[in-house]
């Protein structure tokens, strides 16, 4: 996707949280060739905009799908919106994780990215 008349900051933030996000469809995937049950909790990595975020959050495989069922939202730890840097707004928040959405060229940069786009088409 070219970036041209698009925010290089919005840019970034979401082309850092689809990193997260592709990572987090490897797991799923995994989890769901070993048949783990629908309620189990599995580990996920937090998909904010920081770089150097190491935090996992636990999700069942059904609340994860809730999230991507939409390609502009994603799964945060507490707080860590702050690093989308105006970006995101969050849309949920539960005990172990919290729904944020991209907005503005950050939420057109993040559809654009989604693997599952792809898988589509």
């Amino acid at each position: 996707m070219e970036i041209q008349d698009q925010d290089v900051t919005a840019e970034r933030v979401a082309r850092n949280d689809a990193r997260f996000r592709q990572s987090n469809e490897e797991l799923a995937a995994v989890a769901d060739e070993l048949d783990m049950g629908p309620e189990q909790l599995l580990p996920f990595l937090c998909e904010c905009a920081d770089m150097s975020c190491t935090q996992v959050l636990q999700l069942s495989a059904e609340e994860y799908e809730s999230v991507r069922r939409s390609p502009v939202r994603f799964i945060n730890a507490r707080g860590h919106e702050a690093s989308a840097l105006g970006w995101a707004q969050v849309v949920d928040e539960f005990d172990r994780y919290t729904v944020v959405e991209k907005i503005g060229d950050a939420g057109r940069i993040a559809a654009a990215l989604d693997p599952r786009k792809a898988e589509a088409e």
